[in-house]
């Protein structure tokens, strides 16, 4: 039998955007709302909710960005599961924005805005180290010297991208666990028993007595890494088993949430009821709201921009986070298109190199369901092409990425802190 859908998607397919286009939107929605929440810490320097919740609104949304991530890229997979070209795909997503916004950062943006002359600036190890380990995606570095140094939120250039190396990891761990058969229908267990193993560690590590965090890997906070890998994960086993996608169900499990008290216990229904939720509505986006995909499938960009366009906002004295919210917000989108249709896009289309030739509605072996005709493959399965691209070049959707949220990254060996950008090795700057 093929992949159940709901009740509603069965008789109105035409009241539904393609999956790819609602993702789109709830990303861009999502990369829009992060410039809100990082507006208040980076006029004023203080957290935005308190460290001490267990319930952290900016965590909840950054699950449902990772569910979403992991759904598409399964699909990938099913649509064309090669371990090269799938690796390959991950690498022409992920690395061209994050590498051109480092190099402006560093090369253009800094020399203009540090306290240091221009030779010392560019003879300091670590405006090189800033590009080299940034380049390398596990290794963040997030101060420049003299950039932002006297701005309320002291130093951080682009504090947004600590969650790159959460998904580089979540990336890599899918790949092993498809590479052991797990898209294949006798074998899709083990998606379920990866989601079970990341939960119970997940769940001991939240109630493990002590204030010390567990640390880090590399640059990656392991405490909010298996958190965020749990929603991928849950975004893995929906696009691989049939679980109906009910708006009401939806909806229903997003306002128990609101009602519930701050607890641990609600913390991890968030992770739950978020993930099943930003799946479900990117399946029922309206219709009538599609628009070019250009003007949504931009939120990377948006994300990866917006951070350092704030910091450059407050240096230039906007020190109220409602003004600040106006301006960086439609300059943060202007670069996020900008970033999706000369970096993101050209180099999303060398996958044209690397695509297989496979005749109209057929399957690959080895896939969840029967071929599909062409009609409903557009509608089912997001990773086809994104609206707006042309239609003879094989293009996955823009969405596979996640769009984080507003960060809480403890310090290396200390308690779960809440300073939004803070690496962990912040004594080495």
């Amino acid at each position: 039998m093929g992949e159940r859908v709901s009740r509603a998607e069965r008789t109105h397919p035409e009241r539904f955007a393609p999956p790819s286009h609602g993702f789109a939107w709830l990303r861009m929605i999502g990369a829009l709302v992060v410039i809100y929440g990082h507006s208040y810490p980076l006029v004023s320097g203080n957290d935005m909710f308190p460290p001490e919740w267990p319930v952290q609104p900016d965590h909840g949304l950054l699950m449902g960005f990772f569910a979403m991530s992991g759904f598409q890229i399964t699909g990938s997979w099913v649509g064309d599961p090669h371990p090269v070209r799938f690796a390959a795909k991950r690498v022409l997503r992920l690395w061209p924005p994050m590498l051109s916004v480092s190099l402006f950062v560093a090369l253009v943006l800094g020399p203009l805005v540090t306290t240091l002359p221009s030779a010392e600036y560019f003879g300091e190890q670590r405006t090189w180290g800033y590009v080299v380990g940034n380049t390398g995606m596990v290794t963040l570095r997030h101060h420049l010297p003299g950039v932002f140094a006297n701005n309320p939120w002291d130093g951080s250039v682009n504090g947004s991208l600590w969650t790159l190396p959460m998904e580089l990891i979540a990336y890599a761990g899918l790949w092993l666990l498809l590479l052991v058969g797990a898209a294949r229908r006798r074998s899709r267990w083990l998606a379920v028993l990866a989601l079970v193993v990341l939960v119970v560690v997940d769940r001991r590590m939240a109630h493990a007595p002590g204030p010390d965090s567990p640390g880090s890997l590399l640059s990656v906070p392991v405490e909010p890494l298996l958190s965020f890998l749990v929603a991928f994960a849950i975004g893995v086993v929906l696009r691989l088993y049939s679980v109906p996608r009910s708006p009401l169900a939806a909806t229903a499990g997003l306002l128990a949430l609101a009602a519930m008290p701050m607890s641990e216990a609600t913390a991890f229904w968030m992770t739950l009821a978020v993930s099943y939720a930003v799946i479900v509505f990117g399946h029922h986006w309206p219709a009538r709201a599609s628009v070019p995909g250009v003007w949504v499938n931009g939120s990377y960009g948006v994300y990866v921009w917006a951070f350092p366009i704030q910091q450059t906002l407050v240096l230039a004295g906007i020190g109220n986070q409602w003004v600040l919210l106006a301006l960086a917000a439609p300059i943060a989108y202007v670069a996020g298109t900008l970033s999706w249709r000369f970096v993101e896009e050209p180099t999303m289309r060398l996958r044209h190199y690397i695509a297989p030739r496979r005749a109209p509605g057929t399957a690959p072996a080895g896939t969840v369901g029967p071929p599909v005709d062409p009609a409903s493959a557009q509608r089912e399965d997001p990773p086809t092409e994104p609206i707006g691209s042309p239609p003879s070049v094989p293009v996955e959707p823009p969405e596979e990425r996640t769009t984080p949220a507003l960060p809480r990254v403890p310090p290396s060996g200390s308690g779960e802190g809440s300073r939004l950008p803070e690496p962990p090795d912040r004594s080495r700057g």
